[in-house]
């Protein structure tokens, strides 16, 4: 009897932050995958992964963690101006990769990264884990049962009045700017909401109190679609008073949440308005990485695609570009 495959994973990126890498590893073995190999620049991070993970090996240089025959994919966990590279890398040395969100910083990176996997035959996604939030699971419960008819409308706000922390996320040559951290999954959660192609992003962006940051203080973004429907999404580290954190407007019912457990859910039947809270679904906290374990080896569907990804950097590049042009830009290649 033949023996199963066994598949091998390994992470570039151990940082501090967050415990990301430990995180992603110990995600990987629980779906599936046999936890083998940590590249990071520092060798004490390097040597920390070694201790989370006795008998893993560990590197330094990512030349020589590609260079191992043996393993199947590697995800990507560094600052994001890395990460086109670091991905192009990994599928030309013949292994799946997974990139930690946003997946790049410039469209026309998204579009090589996808082309070179379609042409290597290899899996390319990103871990948009946020899909399977449980508030958002029970948004795109009551729009597929049709409760909120056609979403003509949303608003999405984060942030607060608070100094951006001195590290590489508020370095914009780094990170890509604000709205690149939280702000792609916000665009991720816009568009599994509103169907269709974007027809045009106009942006705007504000520079007024944290100067020694060059990541920008406040960001609008609005969003018009080919439907008709409109969205207005802000991120802000200058708002001394905020809002609802998301509001949906439908064309039978509406929603709004402020990340309180429950959504709050406005009706009408038989003329009578009606008002209810709606509690989240449960959270499925491992439910990324058991798609990508049951796609490469069960052969499954992939969830997050990478040719859905690469519109959500389309929509965070044009941001600002037409910040910049001071005008409403269409998106590129949508």
């Amino acid at each position: 009897m033949e023996s199963k495959r066994v598949w091998k994973s390994a992470v570039i990126g151990y940082g501090g932050a967050y415990n990301m890498g430990k995180e992603h590893a110990s995600q990987m073995m629980k779906a599936g995958f046999e936890f083998a190999a940590v590249c990071d620049l520092d060798i004490a991070r390097a040597e920390q992964a070694g201790q989370d993970f006795p008998g893993i090996r560990t590197f330094t240089d990512v030349a020589e963690l590609l260079a191992q025959d043996d393993l199947d994919l590697i995800t990507v966990i560094t600052p994001h101006n890395t990460h086109a590279d670091l991905a192009k890398r990994i599928l030309e040395s013949g292994k799946h990769c997974i990139v930690e969100k946003p997946m790049c910083i410039r469209v026309e990176d998204a579009d090589a990264l996808v082309r070179l996997a379609e042409q290597k035959q290899l899996m390319l996604s990103v871990y948009h884990n946020r899909r399977w939030d449980g508030w958002f699971l029970t948004l795109q419960d009551l729009i597929r049962k049709g409760v909120l008819g056609d979403i003509f409308h949303v608003e999405m706000f984060f942030g607060s009045y608070q100094r951006p922390r001195d590290w590489w996320r508020s370095d914009k040559r780094l990170s890509g700017g604000a709205f690149y951290d939280w702000g792609a999954h916000y665009i991720d959660w816009l568009l599994r909401t509103v169907p269709g192609p974007v027809r045009s992003v106009r942006g705007y962006v504000q520079n007024r109190i944290w100067h020694e940051s060059t990541n920008e203080d406040h960001i609008d973004c609005i969003l018009s679609f080919e439907n008709g429907a409109f969205a207005h999404v802000q991120q802000s580290s200058i708002a001394r008073l905020g809002k609802a954190a998301r509001r949906f407007l439908g064309t039978k019912g509406a929603v709004l949440d402020n990340g309180e457990g429950h959504l709050t859910l406005q009706t009408e039947e038989n003329g009578v308005q009606i008002e209810s809270k709606i509690p989240y679904m449960p959270s499925q906290t491992m439910a990324y990485y058991s798609n990508i374990a049951d796609h490469l080896m069960n052969g499954a569907d992939l969830e997050v695609k990478p040719e859905q990804t690469r519109r959500v950097i389309a929509v965070l590049e044009t941001t600002g570009t037409s910040a910049a042009a001071g005008q409403e830009l269409p998106v590129p290649f949508e």
